[in-house]
């Protein structure tokens, strides 16, 4: 039996391979018809030939290569032993032309199959006849040991040879070594050569002794032979689909098993992020309690003084330094609670993305010495020491006055809140490669290093307890390090622990184009504001809160101004014309009609009637896009409440066109 099928459409190795094999082949098949022993040529061996052919159409596929096992073996084994190695070559050669015939129609199939089998059989006859003499001589001695020891030579070297020349062409085709390529498909064909061996050594004992005839009766056993093998290789067949189906299966049941074991890691994240996100909201909700007790306590507090000074003022028994003392204390109450709701403001500014900067060439180091001479007076009624060095031809830097000056003061207060009595401030400005930097050190409290990261944080505060020694919304260096990074700097802190100091930076990046910069003036105030008289000036105010209009009317009044208030729009615009102001001050949020609407209809009049009327808008609402709003409305001046007597004077004159 043999494996006779090859399909050797492939480049490259299998196109050498085949036709190198075809060569030596057809070149064996030459030699073999120049010894072939013409004289021994009967009508024996035709029937041999035609057997050949026949028993090449009962073919078994081998499973999963495109070879197949034939019984034609036998009879190229028993021409071996009846007319000697070149005839058995030449019947092998047959074999492959006819057991392509049923799987190609290709001339090189047929040259390929030809000459594996050709050259298989060349290699079986060479070693028969070097170990043990022309094969036609073994089967005279009948069933000897040197009978039986060349059938099992002649089926091995068959074996080995056709199914190794088979292996190296499937290999390539496979992607697999040629070993294993053997190993898995060829080796377990090796009983199909040595039955076939046995079988051709019998039937040659036989036609030796009673005639060729005698080759009739085996024809039966290999048909059996032939038929039990194909039933072993359907049952093989079947055995390996199943062992496919198992595989797959145990694919499947794997994957499965990885699906569930990602899913549980999955799940295993999910509950991660989950408990990640659960600490972070209570953790947030926890700053937002701590900081909704703490701008209650910080609002609480100033309230708590001006209601008890304001309490203590309307008693007919004070002298002139009670009065004084309630007076400062009322102002600075107010203050405070400005500045909260001010840093309120920056931060809602801040996070909604619109706190927009008004930047132009700056000193820096005149914004500095302003915001010192502002904090100067605290640090004096501390005894604290405020040093203060400048390097020199410094440059100037891209920014917004009024924010600079916010940054440096918040760093300077801060500082000042957390040195004890007799402690030194040092504030530094300097030259860092591109930047100017600005270092504010002082010897305080200090950070604790596991606060330090979180320093800028938004309502964050080292200690927040009802304890604390200090007071504060915790949103000053928050407010800083996002006006410092508006400003295209960075914002650093550093402190060696508690109760060792602590020192801030900032840099800000300093302009190459060396144009004059503007200098701020270097006054006590951050904006101070001359008391104007307002002397023969009518100013219509519009408010629906008494108290609002009675602070209003009172400093306009003491200033020499004229005041008519009204608690409404309808009621403004009666006595806009009857009673012609040089100035309208108009409250937003009223009931009934906003003021909006008010200088709407005011802008609508012509303007012998008062449409033309300067007008501004004094109000609670302070943002930007209030700003904004108010000046689109028709107002030509924002102000943003509380504001003091002084600048409001300032502003009404400003806006009267009295401020040269």
């Amino acid at each position: 039996m043999s494996a006779a099928e090859v399909d050797v459409n492939r480049p490259h190795f299998g196109q050498i391979y085949m036709w190198s094999l075809v060569a030596a082949g057809a070149a064996i098949a030459l030699v073999s018809i120049y010894y072939f022993p013409f004289e021994k040529l009967d009508a024996q061996f035709v029937f041999l030939c035609l057997m050949v052919i026949a028993s090449s159409m009962i073919a078994v596929r081998i499973p999963r290569v495109s070879g197949r096992i034939t019984v034609a073996d036998t009879f190229v084994f028993l021409g071996m032993l009846i007319y000697g190695g070149a005839a058995a070559i030449l019947l092998s050669a047959l074999e492959g032309i006819a057991v392509t015939m049923i799987i190609s129609k290709k001339p090189r199939i047929f040259l390929f199959n030809s000459a594996i089998l050709a050259t298989s059989t060349f290699f079986t006859s060479t070693v028969l006849n070097l170990a043990f003499g022309p094969p036609v001589t073994i089967i005279s001695e009948g069933f000897t040991q040197r009978f039986l020891y060349a059938i099992c030579v002649m089926g091995f070297v068959q074996y080995i040879a056709n199914t190794t020349l088979i292996a190296i062409e499937k290999s390539s085709k496979l992607k697999e070594s040629t070993w294993q390529t053997w190993r898995t498909y060829y080796l377990w064909t090796s009983v199909t050569y040595f039955a076939g061996a046995s079988a051709a050594g019998i039937i040659a004992i036989l036609i030796h002794r009673h005639g060729f005839y005698a080759v009739v009766a085996t024809v039966p056993i290999i048909l059996i032979i032939c038929f039990t093998y194909q039933t072993y290789l359907k049952n093989l067949a079947a055995s390996l689909e199943q062992t496919e189906a198992a595989r797959l299966h145990v694919e499947e049941l794997s994957k499965y098993v990885s699906q569930l074991q990602r899913s549980e890691e999955a799940r295993e994240q999910l509950l991660l992020r989950a408990e990640r996100a659960r600490a972070e909201a209570e953790a947030a909700n926890r700053i937002k309690d701590e900081f909704l007790a703490t701008l209650s306590h910080e609002l609480r507090t100033p309230l708590t003084s001006l209601l008890g000074w304001s309490s203590v003022l309307r008693e007919a028994k004070r002298d002139e330094k009670v009065l004084n003392q309630g007076l400062e204390a009322i102002d600075r109450n107010a203050r405070v609670q400005a500045q909260l709701i001010d840093d309120l403001l920056d931060v809602s500014r801040i996070v909604s993305g619109k706190l927009n900067l008004d930047v132009r060439p700056l000193e820096i180091s005149s914004v500095i010495r302003a915001a010192i001479n502002v904090v100067r007076p605290a640090a004096d009624a501390k005894g604290i020491t405020l040093e203060y060095c400048a390097q020199p031809g410094l440059g100037a830097i891209s920014a917004d006055s009024a924010r600079l000056q916010q940054i440096t003061w918040n760093l300077l207060s801060n500082a000042v809140k957390f040195t004890p009595h007799g402690g030194r401030i040092s504030v530094r400005v300097e030259q860092d490669g591109s930047d100017a930097r600005v270092t504010v050190q002082d010897t305080g409290q200090g950070i604790d290093p596991e606060f330090l990261p979180r320093v800028f944080d938004r309502f964050r505060q080292a200690d927040s307890s009802t304890t604390r020694s200090f007071g504060g919304l915790g949103l000053g260096l928050a407010i800083v390090r996002h006006l410092v990074e508006l400003h295209g700097g960075t914002v650093s802190a550093h402190s060696d622990g508690v109760n060792k100091g602590a020192s801030f930076s900032a840099t800000f990046p300093l302009l190459a184009d060396r144009s004059e910069p503007i200098t701020v003036a270097h006054s006590g105030e951050m904006s101070s504001f001359e008391i104007r008289s307002l002397d023969g000036l009518r100013v219509l105010v519009v408010d629906d809160e008494p108290e609002a209009r009675q602070i209003i009317s009172t400093v306009i009044t003491r200033t020499g101004g004229e005041v008519k208030t009204c608690t409404c729009a309808s009621e403004a615009l009666a006595n806009l014309a009857e009673w012609k102001p040089d100035v309208i001050l108009s409250d937003i949020a009223m009931p009934d009609e906003d003021g909006y609407s008010f200088i709407g209809k005011v802008r609508s009049l012509p303007r012998d009637k008062g449409g033309e009327t300067p007008a501004a808008a004094l109000t609670a609402y302070a943002r930007d896009v209030d700003r904004r709003q108010a000046l689109a409305a028709g107002y030509q001046m924002h102000i943003a409440k509380p504001i003091g007597a002084g600048q409001l004077v300032t502003m009404i004159a400003r806006l009267a066109g009295r401020d040269s």
